[in-house]
């Protein structure tokens, strides 16, 4: 017995290390090209499998592991895309190690089970619980151990011997493991929350300017012509002052929309989209030629014109512009000074008139 628990424990060791390098896969997700984070996964779950090959779990003349549980989890969550191609690499694997219970063991106890788990994910999605746990590792428990009753001599008797240990063994493990997904994946999504929250203004969900500072270093090597446009809302005081604050937060989640729609249309890998403070908002383009740069701000100025905004009560506003000043940005170092241009070319759109652009003087 003590054999049977140390081989089990350490299938068991070998499935958490496994759940250990996916999370740190999964963390480091937005590091990795989608095609690489595949071939991890794929490289981290066929691993797992063979590894518990070599350390097959021995109760009497019997051996066994747990194989089924990374592939079952595996293509539940991932699907066909990459559960195949595991299943190919593992299954190979298993058969040339060879072996009287190696044919068997690939169709009843690796292919079958994945296939049950695939056509579950087809019906309920990538979500596992713990009745679905219990459900899906009962029926591939079962399948992987109809080769014992078929083909082993006098195997309902072995069968009878031996399914606790077996159908227990996958049954904890997989709740177990279950159990630590599902934290990870919690602790992930607060991760994720916690960052999101840091990186973006809370009423418009734009950069903050640390972010988009940040953002903007990015592009110190491009070979496009960089500028930094600084956009006020005119007359916000008195939309305060008039209508209150609720409805002067409203204009500014609208015109951050707006904002945000017209510059993203235009080429979203190439533009930032930040809340500057107050009802200055600032954008930074990366462009192939002035004239886009042009074209793009004048659009975000007239959709703002022409964009309808509403008081708390739903009452239409009857208008609201902004102000817009632009200034060229040649290296990220020249940062705060291309900002301080395009805020004073703003300030000369505010003193000539409001709802329009201005351009520093080496534009």
């Amino acid at each position: 017995m003590n054999a049977v628990i140390q081989s089990t424990l350490s299938n068991i060791a070998i499935i958490f290390f496994m759940h250990l390098c996916m999370v740190e896969i999964l963390n480091n997700e937005n590091r990795l090209t989608p095609s690489f984070a595949q071939i991890g996964r794929i490289i981290v779950i066929s691993s797992s499998v063979i590894g518990m090959f070599y350390l097959p779990i021995q109760y009497g003349e019997y051996r066994f592991d747990l194989r089924l549980i990374p592939l079952v989890f595996f293509s539940v969550r991932w699907g066909w895309e990459l559960a195949i191609p595991t299943l190919l690499i593992t299954a190979l694997w298993r058969l040339v190690l060879g072996g009287e219970g190696s044919v068997p063991g690939v169709v009843f106890g690796m292919i079958l089970p994945v296939f049950v788990a695939l056509v579950y994910r087809s019906i309920q999605g990538a979500v596992l619980h713990p009745v679905s746990i219990v459900f899906l590792f009962t029926i591939g428990w079962f399948i992987s151990d109809i080769p014992i009753i078929i083909f082993v001599p006098d195997g309902w008797s072995v069968f009878k011997e031996i399914f606790l240990v077996r159908y227990a063994s996958y049954v904890l493990t997989a709740l177990l493991l279950c159990l630590f997904i599902v934290n990870a994946e919690r602790d992930r999504r607060v991760k994720k929350k916690l960052q999101y929250d840091a990186d973006h203004d809370p009423l418009t969900g734009l950069y903050n300017i640390r972010y988009f500072q940040k953002a903007v270093k990015a592009f110190t090597k491009s070979t496009k012509q960089m500028f930094i446009v600084m956009i006020d809302v005119d007359r916000f005081k008195t939309i305060n002052d008039t209508y209150g604050h609720v409805t002067g937060d409203l204009v500014l989640k609208g015109v951050s929309n707006v904002i945000a729609e017209v510059a993203y249309a235009y080429d979203a890998n190439n533009v930032v989209v930040g809340r500057y403070g107050g009802e200055e908002f600032i954008l930074f383009l990366a462009v192939d030629q002035k004239e886009t740069m042009v074209s793009l701000v004048e659009a975000v100025r007239e959709r703002v014109e022409t964009s309808s905004f509403y008081t708390e009560k739903g009452t239409h506003l009857l208008k609201v512009t902004v102000s817009i000043g632009v200034s060229q940005m040649t290296d990220c170092k020249m940062f705060q000074k291309a900002v301080e241009q395009a805020d004073k070319s703003l300030y000369d759109s505010k003193k000539n008139g409001r709802n329009q652009t201005n351009y520093a003087r080496d534009i």
